[in-house]
Protein backbone atom coordinates (compact mmCIF):
# COMPACT_ATOMS: atom_id res chain seq x y z
CA UNK A 1 0.00 0.00 0.00
CA UNK A 2 1.42 3.32 -0.73
CA UNK A 3 2.56 5.84 1.84
CA UNK A 4 0.35 9.07 0.82
CA UNK A 5 -3.66 8.41 1.75
CA UNK A 6 -5.33 5.88 -0.11
CA UNK A 7 -7.65 7.54 -3.57
CA UNK A 8 -10.37 5.82 -4.37
CA UNK A 9 -12.46 6.91 -7.24
CA UNK A 10 -16.20 6.11 -7.01
CA UNK A 11 -17.30 5.89 -10.81
CA UNK A 12 -20.81 6.50 -10.64
CA UNK A 13 -22.06 9.37 -8.40
CA UNK A 14 -25.46 9.42 -9.50
CA UNK A 15 -26.20 6.39 -7.98
CA UNK A 16 -28.93 6.27 -4.93
CA UNK A 17 -26.45 4.47 -3.10
CA UNK A 18 -23.21 6.05 -3.61
CA UNK A 19 -24.07 8.55 -0.92
CA UNK A 20 -24.04 5.49 1.79
CA UNK A 21 -20.93 4.10 0.10
CA UNK A 22 -19.17 7.45 0.82
CA UNK A 23 -20.45 7.41 4.72
CA UNK A 24 -19.14 4.04 4.84
CA UNK A 25 -15.65 4.96 3.46
CA UNK A 26 -14.97 7.97 5.24
CA UNK A 27 -15.14 6.21 8.62
CA UNK A 28 -11.18 4.81 6.85
CA UNK A 29 -8.43 7.00 8.27
CA UNK A 30 -6.32 8.22 5.27
CA UNK A 31 -8.65 7.66 2.40
CA UNK A 32 -9.69 10.17 -0.03
CA UNK A 33 -12.95 9.87 -1.97
CA UNK A 34 -13.33 11.14 -5.20
CA UNK A 35 -16.59 11.12 -7.24
CA UNK A 36 -17.24 10.70 -11.19
CA UNK A 37 -20.69 11.08 -12.14
CA UNK A 38 -23.37 11.69 -14.72
CA UNK A 39 -25.45 13.72 -12.77
CA UNK A 40 -24.22 17.35 -11.81
CA UNK A 41 -26.48 17.43 -8.91
CA UNK A 42 -26.09 14.24 -6.86
CA UNK A 43 -26.51 14.47 -3.19
CA UNK A 44 -22.82 13.07 -3.08
CA UNK A 45 -21.67 16.05 -4.80
CA UNK A 46 -22.96 18.38 -1.57
CA UNK A 47 -21.04 15.80 1.18
CA UNK A 48 -18.59 16.42 3.85
CA UNK A 49 -16.98 13.09 2.73
CA UNK A 50 -15.73 13.57 -0.83
CA UNK A 51 -12.58 15.41 -1.60
CA UNK A 52 -13.68 16.17 -5.60
CA UNK A 53 -16.49 15.48 -7.61
CA UNK A 54 -16.81 15.74 -11.07
CA UNK A 55 -19.76 16.03 -13.83
CA UNK A 56 -19.41 14.08 -16.97
CA UNK A 57 -22.14 13.04 -19.18
CA UNK A 58 -21.45 10.21 -21.14
CA UNK A 59 -24.95 9.19 -22.55
CA UNK A 60 -24.84 5.39 -22.66
CA UNK A 61 -21.55 5.94 -24.46
CA UNK A 62 -19.15 3.03 -23.13
CA UNK A 63 -15.60 5.04 -24.60
CA UNK A 64 -17.02 8.00 -23.48
CA UNK A 65 -17.03 7.04 -20.33
CA UNK A 66 -13.77 4.79 -20.47
CA UNK A 67 -12.02 8.04 -21.27
CA UNK A 68 -13.91 9.92 -18.61
CA UNK A 69 -12.66 7.06 -15.85
CA UNK A 70 -8.89 7.12 -17.19
CA UNK A 71 -9.11 11.14 -16.88
CA UNK A 72 -10.28 11.77 -13.48
CA UNK A 73 -7.74 8.53 -12.54
CA UNK A 74 -5.19 10.39 -13.56
CA UNK A 75 -5.91 13.52 -12.34
CA UNK A 76 -7.05 11.86 -8.36
CA UNK A 77 -3.84 9.30 -9.00
CA UNK A 78 -6.70 6.38 -8.15
CA UNK A 79 -5.49 3.77 -6.15
CA UNK A 80 -9.22 2.24 -6.64
CA UNK A 81 -11.95 2.15 -9.14
CA UNK A 82 -15.33 1.54 -7.23
CA UNK A 83 -18.40 0.84 -8.91
CA UNK A 84 -21.57 1.27 -6.65
CA UNK A 85 -24.58 0.38 -8.63
CA UNK A 86 -25.17 -2.43 -11.41
CA UNK A 87 -24.82 -0.46 -14.09
CA UNK A 88 -21.23 0.54 -13.26
CA UNK A 89 -20.69 -2.81 -12.42
CA UNK A 90 -21.67 -4.26 -15.47
CA UNK A 91 -19.89 -1.69 -18.00
CA UNK A 92 -16.36 -2.62 -15.49
CA UNK A 93 -17.32 -6.29 -15.96
CA UNK A 94 -17.45 -5.87 -19.73
CA UNK A 95 -14.22 -3.72 -19.96
CA UNK A 96 -12.19 -4.97 -17.20
CA UNK A 97 -9.17 -5.40 -18.62
CA UNK A 98 -9.26 -1.87 -20.23
CA UNK A 99 -10.05 -0.61 -16.26
CA UNK A 100 -7.91 -2.77 -14.42
CA UNK A 101 -4.92 -1.21 -16.39
CA UNK A 102 -6.07 2.46 -14.49
CA UNK A 103 -6.37 1.39 -11.46
CA UNK A 104 -7.16 -1.63 -8.52
CA UNK A 105 -10.59 -2.96 -8.84
CA UNK A 106 -12.47 -4.73 -6.65
CA UNK A 107 -13.91 -8.16 -6.90
CA UNK A 108 -16.19 -7.98 -10.20
CA UNK A 109 -18.38 -10.74 -11.34
CA UNK A 110 -17.71 -12.50 -14.58
CA UNK A 111 -20.17 -10.84 -17.17
CA UNK A 112 -22.27 -14.24 -17.30
CA UNK A 113 -22.75 -14.54 -13.88
CA UNK A 114 -23.30 -10.86 -13.33
CA UNK A 115 -26.31 -11.29 -16.38
CA UNK A 116 -27.78 -14.27 -14.68
CA UNK A 117 -28.13 -13.04 -11.46
CA UNK A 118 -29.61 -10.00 -11.91
CA UNK A 119 -32.37 -11.42 -14.42
CA UNK A 120 -35.33 -13.13 -12.35
CA UNK A 121 -35.78 -15.52 -15.11
CA UNK A 122 -31.82 -16.90 -15.71
CA UNK A 123 -32.08 -16.67 -11.85
CA UNK A 124 -34.68 -18.97 -11.36
CA UNK A 125 -33.65 -21.48 -14.29
CA UNK A 126 -30.14 -21.36 -12.29
CA UNK A 127 -31.57 -22.31 -8.92
CA UNK A 128 -33.50 -25.18 -10.47
CA UNK A 129 -30.95 -26.86 -12.21
CA UNK A 130 -28.43 -26.39 -9.45
CA UNK A 131 -30.78 -27.89 -6.71
CA UNK A 132 -30.76 -24.83 -4.60
CA UNK A 133 -34.46 -23.32 -2.98
CA UNK A 134 -36.10 -21.02 -4.80
CA UNK A 135 -40.12 -20.30 -5.84
CA UNK A 136 -41.55 -21.74 -8.72
CA UNK A 137 -41.12 -19.49 -11.69
CA UNK A 138 -42.35 -19.30 -15.20
CA UNK A 139 -41.93 -16.69 -17.74
CA UNK A 140 -44.52 -14.88 -18.89
CA UNK A 141 -45.33 -15.50 -22.68
CA UNK A 142 -49.00 -15.12 -23.11
CA UNK A 143 -49.56 -18.19 -25.35
CA UNK A 144 -51.38 -21.19 -25.07
CA UNK A 145 -48.22 -23.21 -23.01
CA UNK A 146 -48.29 -20.34 -20.14
CA UNK A 147 -51.81 -21.02 -19.78
CA UNK A 148 -51.20 -24.18 -19.18
CA UNK A 149 -48.35 -24.22 -17.44
CA UNK A 150 -50.22 -21.60 -15.49
CA UNK A 151 -53.32 -24.01 -14.50
CA UNK A 152 -50.26 -26.71 -12.48
CA UNK A 153 -49.29 -23.08 -10.48
CA UNK A 154 -50.45 -22.76 -6.58
CA UNK A 155 -52.56 -19.17 -6.15
CA UNK A 156 -51.60 -16.73 -5.02
CA UNK A 157 -48.57 -15.62 -7.31
CA UNK A 158 -46.86 -12.50 -7.75
CA UNK A 159 -45.99 -11.09 -11.21
CA UNK A 160 -42.52 -9.56 -11.48
CA UNK A 161 -40.62 -7.56 -14.26
CA UNK A 162 -37.23 -9.68 -14.87
CA UNK A 163 -35.14 -6.61 -14.40
CA UNK A 164 -36.63 -3.91 -11.91
CA UNK A 165 -35.75 -1.93 -8.46
CA UNK A 166 -37.10 -1.44 -5.18
CA UNK A 167 -39.74 -3.30 -6.07
CA UNK A 168 -41.05 -1.85 -8.82
CA UNK A 169 -44.19 -3.61 -11.26
CA UNK A 170 -44.95 -6.52 -8.77
CA UNK A 171 -48.45 -7.44 -8.20
CA UNK A 172 -50.21 -9.99 -6.60
CA UNK A 173 -52.91 -12.09 -7.89
CA UNK A 174 -54.92 -14.45 -5.92
CA UNK A 175 -56.71 -16.38 -9.40
CA UNK A 176 -55.73 -17.26 -12.72
CA UNK A 177 -58.32 -15.16 -14.67
CA UNK A 178 -57.79 -12.17 -12.44
CA UNK A 179 -53.82 -12.59 -13.80
CA UNK A 180 -54.50 -13.48 -17.14
CA UNK A 181 -57.19 -10.76 -17.25
CA UNK A 182 -54.39 -7.78 -16.21
CA UNK A 183 -51.77 -9.74 -18.19
CA UNK A 184 -52.75 -7.88 -21.73
CA UNK A 185 -52.94 -4.48 -19.46
CA UNK A 186 -49.84 -4.51 -18.48
CA UNK A 187 -48.09 -5.92 -21.53
CA UNK A 188 -49.79 -2.60 -23.24
CA UNK A 189 -48.17 -0.47 -21.17
CA UNK A 190 -44.80 -1.62 -20.15
CA UNK A 191 -41.67 -2.92 -21.48
CA UNK A 192 -40.39 -4.64 -19.47
CA UNK A 193 -40.73 -8.76 -19.39
CA UNK A 194 -42.00 -10.50 -16.88
CA UNK A 195 -42.22 -13.90 -14.36
CA UNK A 196 -45.04 -14.96 -12.51
CA UNK A 197 -43.50 -16.44 -9.04
CA UNK A 198 -45.61 -18.49 -6.45
CA UNK A 199 -46.08 -16.03 -3.42
CA UNK A 200 -44.30 -17.94 -0.66
CA UNK A 201 -45.95 -17.64 2.55
CA UNK A 202 -43.41 -16.73 5.72
CA UNK A 203 -41.09 -13.97 5.85
CA UNK A 204 -38.77 -11.79 4.15
CA UNK A 205 -34.74 -12.02 4.93
CA UNK A 206 -31.96 -10.87 3.37
CA UNK A 207 -28.65 -11.48 2.94
CA UNK A 208 -25.30 -9.12 2.03
CA UNK A 209 -22.31 -10.29 0.86
CA UNK A 210 -19.13 -9.76 -0.88
CA UNK A 211 -17.70 -12.38 -2.48
CA UNK A 212 -14.38 -12.89 -4.79
CA UNK A 213 -14.39 -16.44 -7.35
CA UNK A 214 -17.04 -18.31 -5.24
CA UNK A 215 -16.00 -17.26 -1.88
CA UNK A 216 -17.83 -15.21 0.49
CA UNK A 217 -15.45 -12.92 2.39
CA UNK A 218 -17.74 -11.20 4.06
CA UNK A 219 -21.40 -11.40 4.96
CA UNK A 220 -25.07 -10.16 7.04
CA UNK A 221 -28.34 -11.55 7.36
CA UNK A 222 -30.92 -8.90 8.30
CA UNK A 223 -34.88 -9.60 9.25
CA UNK A 224 -37.16 -6.44 8.64
CA UNK A 225 -39.22 -5.55 11.34
CA UNK A 226 -40.30 -2.11 9.54
CA UNK A 227 -41.77 -2.20 6.34
CA UNK A 228 -40.78 -0.12 3.05
CA UNK A 229 -43.09 3.32 2.32
CA UNK A 230 -44.38 0.79 -0.34
CA UNK A 231 -45.60 -2.93 -0.94
CA UNK A 232 -42.93 -4.96 -1.73
CA UNK A 233 -40.41 -2.35 -1.02
CA UNK A 234 -37.24 -3.02 1.38
CA UNK A 235 -37.56 -2.99 4.78
CA UNK A 236 -36.96 0.77 6.91
CA UNK A 237 -36.46 -1.14 9.75
CA UNK A 238 -34.19 -4.25 10.39
CA UNK A 239 -32.70 -6.42 12.72
CA UNK A 240 -29.51 -8.47 11.99
CA UNK A 241 -29.50 -11.94 12.89
CA UNK A 242 -27.58 -15.54 12.36
CA UNK A 243 -29.71 -17.93 10.86
CA UNK A 244 -27.62 -20.53 9.57
CA UNK A 245 -30.03 -21.81 6.70
CA UNK A 246 -29.81 -18.39 4.87
CA UNK A 247 -26.44 -18.63 4.97
CA UNK A 248 -25.37 -22.09 3.50
CA UNK A 249 -28.15 -21.34 0.52
CA UNK A 250 -26.26 -17.78 -0.25
CA UNK A 251 -23.16 -20.59 0.10
CA UNK A 252 -24.34 -23.11 -2.65
CA UNK A 253 -25.82 -19.68 -4.97
CA UNK A 254 -22.07 -18.30 -4.29
CA UNK A 255 -20.39 -21.19 -5.44
CA UNK A 256 -22.65 -22.53 -8.53
CA UNK A 257 -21.96 -18.98 -9.77
CA UNK A 258 -18.21 -18.74 -8.62
CA UNK A 259 -19.32 -15.31 -7.97
CA UNK A 260 -17.35 -11.97 -7.59
CA UNK A 261 -18.33 -8.68 -5.94
CA UNK A 262 -21.48 -7.19 -3.55
CA UNK A 263 -24.55 -8.59 -3.77
CA UNK A 264 -27.79 -7.78 -1.52
CA UNK A 265 -29.14 -11.21 -1.88
CA UNK A 266 -33.40 -11.21 -1.37
CA UNK A 267 -34.74 -14.19 0.15
CA UNK A 268 -38.03 -15.62 1.79
CA UNK A 269 -38.55 -18.19 4.79
CA UNK A 270 -41.30 -20.24 3.40
CA UNK A 271 -42.81 -21.69 6.87
CA UNK A 272 -45.05 -24.33 5.12
CA UNK A 273 -41.62 -26.25 3.94
CA UNK A 274 -39.31 -24.81 6.72
CA UNK A 275 -36.95 -23.50 4.18
CA UNK A 276 -35.19 -20.46 2.93
CA UNK A 277 -36.04 -19.86 -1.18
CA UNK A 278 -33.75 -17.12 -3.09
CA UNK A 279 -36.40 -14.91 -4.53
CA UNK A 280 -33.98 -11.55 -6.12
CA UNK A 281 -30.07 -10.48 -6.40
CA UNK A 282 -29.09 -7.10 -6.58
CA UNK A 283 -25.44 -6.72 -7.94
CA UNK A 284 -24.80 -3.80 -6.47
CA UNK A 285 -25.01 -1.81 -2.93
CA UNK A 286 -27.75 -1.54 -1.08
CA UNK A 287 -30.28 0.92 0.62
CA UNK A 288 -29.63 -0.45 4.38
CA UNK A 289 -26.07 -0.50 3.83
CA UNK A 290 -25.10 2.06 6.98
CA UNK A 291 -26.73 -0.49 8.90
CA UNK A 292 -24.07 -2.98 7.74
CA UNK A 293 -21.71 -0.53 9.11
CA UNK A 294 -23.85 -0.07 12.49
CA UNK A 295 -23.09 -3.89 13.44
CA UNK A 296 -19.38 -4.04 12.31
CA UNK A 297 -19.00 -4.78 8.77
CA UNK A 298 -17.83 -2.04 6.25
CA UNK A 299 -18.52 -3.72 3.19
CA UNK A 300 -16.61 -1.21 0.73
CA UNK A 301 -13.88 -0.83 2.95
CA UNK A 302 -13.54 -4.97 2.71
CA UNK A 303 -14.25 -4.29 -1.28
CA UNK A 304 -11.06 -1.92 -1.30
CA UNK A 305 -8.65 -3.88 0.78
CA UNK A 306 -9.63 -7.27 -1.80
CA UNK A 307 -8.65 -4.82 -4.46
CA UNK A 308 -5.67 -4.00 -3.08
CA UNK A 309 -4.79 -7.78 -2.70
CA UNK A 310 -5.33 -7.48 1.39
CA UNK A 311 -6.50 -10.69 3.35
CA UNK A 312 -8.54 -10.61 6.38
CA UNK A 313 -10.91 -12.61 7.79
CA UNK A 314 -14.66 -12.27 7.58
CA UNK A 315 -15.97 -9.93 10.32
CA UNK A 316 -18.56 -11.16 13.07
CA UNK A 317 -21.18 -8.70 12.76
CA UNK A 318 -23.12 -7.80 15.87
CA UNK A 319 -26.69 -8.83 16.80
CA UNK A 320 -28.41 -5.81 16.34
CA UNK A 321 -31.24 -3.62 14.91
CA UNK A 322 -30.75 -0.94 12.74
CA UNK A 323 -33.41 1.78 11.07
CA UNK A 324 -33.68 4.34 8.14
CA UNK A 325 -33.24 7.89 9.57
CA UNK A 326 -36.38 9.41 8.29
CA UNK A 327 -38.43 6.26 9.72
CA UNK A 328 -36.24 6.65 13.30
CA UNK A 329 -36.93 10.37 13.30
CA UNK A 330 -41.01 9.52 12.67
CA UNK A 331 -40.45 6.42 15.78
CA UNK A 332 -38.95 8.28 17.88
CA UNK A 333 -41.41 11.36 17.90
CA UNK A 334 -43.97 8.80 18.20
CA UNK A 335 -42.41 6.92 21.06
CA UNK A 336 -42.36 10.46 22.89
CA UNK A 337 -46.06 11.12 22.11
CA UNK A 338 -46.67 7.42 23.76
CA UNK A 339 -47.68 6.13 20.15
CA UNK A 340 -44.91 3.58 19.11
CA UNK A 341 -43.15 0.82 21.33
CA UNK A 342 -40.48 -0.03 19.05
CA UNK A 343 -37.08 -0.55 21.12
CA UNK A 344 -34.07 1.60 19.37
CA UNK A 345 -31.12 3.78 20.18
CA UNK A 346 -30.07 6.93 18.45
CA UNK A 347 -27.12 4.75 17.72
CA UNK A 348 -28.74 2.17 15.78
CA UNK A 349 -30.15 4.17 13.39
CA UNK A 350 -29.12 6.14 10.41
CA UNK A 351 -29.14 9.39 11.80
CA UNK A 352 -26.14 10.55 13.15
CA UNK A 353 -24.44 10.07 10.05
CA UNK A 354 -27.27 11.94 8.01
CA UNK A 355 -26.61 14.66 10.42
CA UNK A 356 -23.01 14.18 10.19
CA UNK A 357 -23.56 15.34 6.51
CA UNK A 358 -26.42 17.44 6.83
CA UNK A 359 -26.27 19.18 3.22
CA UNK A 360 -26.00 16.15 1.32
CA UNK A 361 -29.04 14.60 3.44
CA UNK A 362 -31.13 17.63 2.71
CA UNK A 363 -30.58 16.81 -1.21
CA UNK A 364 -30.97 13.22 -0.93
CA UNK A 365 -34.40 14.32 0.55
CA UNK A 366 -35.48 16.74 -2.09
CA UNK A 367 -34.30 14.74 -4.64
CA UNK A 368 -36.41 12.03 -3.22
CA UNK A 369 -39.43 14.27 -2.93
CA UNK A 370 -38.89 15.74 -6.79
CA UNK A 371 -38.77 12.37 -8.22
CA UNK A 372 -41.70 10.81 -6.02
CA UNK A 373 -43.76 14.01 -7.27
CA UNK A 374 -42.92 13.61 -11.31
Amino acid sequence: MKEHSLSVLIIDGESEFALFVARCLAQVPDLDLHVLSNDPWSPLRFSRHRRTYRYQAREHNHEQWLDAIRQAAARTSADIILPVDEPATHFVSVHRQSVAEIAALPPIPELAAFDTVVDKWLLAQLLSESGIPGPATILCTADDEFERNLRDFQFPVLIKPTRARGGEGIQRFDTPSDLLGALSDIAATSSYQYVVQTFIHGYNVDCSVLCDDGKILAYTIQRGFVGGSQSFAASAGIDFIHHDQVFDVIGKLVSATRFSGIAHVDLRYDRQEEQAKIIDINARYWGSLIGSLVVGVNFPHLACLAALGVDFSAPDYQLGRYMAPGVAAKQGLRKLLGRSELEFTFEQTGLPYALGDPIAEVAKLIKQALSEHR
